[in-house]
């Protein structure tokens, strides 16, 4: 068992689930998070984690903001940031003080985020992992759930990598750590690794978060999966353009994505027949974490999903304009200028 601290910054679905895991292998995990109620639920009740067929209740130590100075006494050998992408400086500037002298700090999160965390407590403190279609909901106080079958030994769900691309011992610890959540390797192609999951986000979140349908939805619909391939194409061709190596798109290789966004028939049935057993895992529908903070009025992500994609190409010539398309929408409807329906995306669907 392994006898490091660690905190888990930003405790809702995808941090409370890695955190609550990890206090039930029996390690010394701390939870922290601004959610007033779930907090004081986790205290009151423990941490209750539903995954298909079971539910789990977890005894854990849960913080809020104004607690972290407690951590003085104990400090931090290993802190995961799961916060919002738009939380991370900040997330990481307030665990700073409170790392131990070995002590690190992890992005688990969408998008790109490894640059700031770097900022604040250097290179050397900083790791990247993707949690690879973890499809985690918080749906009360208390309560996290999962909507897919764990990865186990079929599928890896986390992939943990230096910034560097050398595989270290800390890495090895940290993913033997993780190990305790889901299947965990680690990676030498950190950075491919989360433009592959980007690729993913961003062929998703974007829709699913401009129209209120679900991930199910998205995949019976003709249109939206042949717009969400065209999603994946345009992110694809700003990853290759910025030198990125990318590892397979829910287990299928991005030459046979871009492939299918560009009409080829061989391409495209290969990938709809692999996309299709993909969902296999599925057993929910999923509104992305887009849609779920749309849902709770919330700010989203999605100048860290789509609009990361559409700036990174405007910078190097190659345009995303569906992804900036998507952005668009989504921002209006973030800011209540409309409502989510499927008509926002007619004009985009009338082009596929």
């Amino acid at each position: 068992m392994s006898t490091q601290r660690i905190a888990v910054i930003g405790a809702g679905a995808v941090g409370g689930y890695i955190g609550g895991k990890l206090a039930a292998a029996g390690h010394d995990v701390r939870l922290i998070d601004s959610w007033v109620a779930h907090i004081e639920r986790i205290r009151s009740a423990g941490l209750t984690i539903r995954e298909p067929g079971t539910e789990t209740r977890i005894e854990v130590p849960a913080l809020h903001f104004s607690d972290v100075q407690s951590l003085v006494r104990t400090p931090i050998d290993v802190a995961l940031i799961c916060t919002k992408s738009y939380d991370t400086a900040w997330a990481t500037t307030m665990v700073k003080p409170y790392l131990s002298d070995s002590g690190c700090v992890v992005s688990i999160q969408n998008s790109l985020n490894e640059e700031q965390i770097a900022g604040v407590v250097g290179w050397e403190r900083t790791l990247g992992c993707i949690a690879s279609t973890i499809s985690v909901v918080a749906p009360e106080p208390g309560v996290i759930a999962r909507v897919r079958t764990p990865g186990g030994s079929s599928y890896t769900v986390f992939r943990l990598g230096e910034a560097h691309g050398r595989v270290t011992p800390r890495a090895e610890r940290l993913v033997k750590l993780l190990s305790a959540v889901d299947s965990a390797k680690v990676t030498t192609n950190l950075w491919g690794e989360r433009w592959s999951k980007l690729v993913t986000n961003s062929m998703h979140h974007g829709i699913l978060g401009a129209t209120g349908i679900s991930d199910h939805d998205l995949m019976k619909n003709t249109g939206t999966r042949r717009l969400a391939i065209r999603c994946a194409g345009e992110a694809i061709r700003v990853a290759r353009a910025l030198g990125h190596p990318l590892e397979p798109i829910m287990r299928m290789p991005a030459a046979l994505w871009l492939g299918a966004s560009e009409g080829k028939p061989d391409a495209l049935a290969e990938l709809e027949a692999g996309w299709i057993k993909w969902m296999e895992r599925s057993k929910e529908p999923h509104y992305g974490s887009i849609g779920q903070d749309l849902n709770k009025g919330r700010r989203t992500e999605i100048d860290y999903v789509c609009g990361y994609v559409a700036a990174k190409g405007e910078q190097i010539g190659v345009p995303a304009p569906t992804q900036r398309a998507l952005y668009d929408i989504v921002k209006r409807v973030e800011r209540r200028q409309i409502d989510r329906s499927p008509d926002n995306i007619a004009a985009l669907l009338a082009t596929v």
